[in-house]
């Protein structure tokens, strides 16, 4: 009996302790010392969140959580809630690993950040992320990023291993499938100003200042069509380099024609065999 006892007295006090901890948390110093260890591994970081809470397993909960970046104003990234919580596994050898859970964009996302300095932010790291069913349509940085409006749902997975500010010379890998959406064409193709579309999906790898395209398939009612090819990475990602072939299939030509695309990502350049 004394020792039900005591197994309810420390039940209690953990709950009691924990319930302290929770109305009692420091979210003004908490949401200070987030924002330094971001800016400290990224100046070009802005990060913001309305609140900062615990959250169970142990870790914290921020409300309203934006990203943007000084270099490129306009692009920003954002969460209506966002969980960050360490691997205590990874802790207690005596390594940094971050796991987060966002709500984004009416979808989802999850990230295993894994830093290679122990107990720092600094230095290379290693991402491993899935997407599920993410609004990109409403993502602003996704229009900045392409110099267009992209829209459809996007789910997949993407890893990056190197550093916060040399993405262009890391490593990594994608695979993506982005389904009901249309982009928005910059100029006349075949007599499209847009492309709607059922699927697209893609296979990609990072490597050497290079984005090498494996796979890039797309189908729709306007066109289907397959691609192959590589992305020649400038520090100014809209002035990377094209080098990407080829062919598509136009129903309402009843034709299926080779093509190349040239030129940057700013200003692509269609070719047609």
């Amino acid at each position: 009996m004394k020792t039900k006892k005591w197994i309810a007295y420390t039940i209690y006090g953990i709950l009691i302790t924990v319930a302290f901890l929770y109305l009692r948390f420091p979210s003004d110093s908490a949401g200070r010392y987030i924002r330094s260890i971001v800016q400290g591994s990224n100046p070009n970081i802005v990060l913001s969140f309305d609140s900062v809470r615990p959250c169970f397993p142990p870790g914290i909960r921020l409300n309203s959580l934006s990203v943007s970046f000084k270099s490129k104003p306009g692009s920003t990234i954002k969460a209506d809630v966002a969980k960050v919580r360490p691997a205590l596994t990874s802790l207690l050898s005596g390594k940094l690993l971050l796991l987060l859970y966002a709500d984004a964009y009416e979808g989802s996302m999850r990230a295993d950040i894994n830093f290679a300095n122990r107990f720092s932010t600094k230095g290379p790291v290693r991402i491993k992320t899935e997407f599920n069913d993410i609004n990109l349509g409403k993502c602003s940085c996704i229009k900045m990023a392409a110099g267009r409006q992209v829209d459809g749902r996007l789910s997949g997975y993407l890893s990056y291993n190197g550093k916060w500010d040399g993405v262009i010379n890391s490593r990594g890998n994608a695979k993506l499938a982005l389904l009901d959406g249309n982009i928005q064409l910059l100029g006349d193709i075949f007599g499209l100003k847009e492309l709607d579309f059922d699927k697209i999906e893609v296979d990609m790898t990072l490597k050497n200042r290079a984005l090498k395209i494996t796979k890039f398939d797309i189908t729709g009612k306007q066109l289907s069509g397959s691609f192959t090819g590589n992305i020649f990475l400038d520090r100014d990602i809209m002035q990377s380099r094209l080098a990407i072939k080829g062919d598509i299939e136009i129903p309402a030509l009843d034709r299926k024609v080779s093509t190349t695309l040239k030129g940057t990502v700013s200003k692509p350049i269609p070719g047609f065999m």
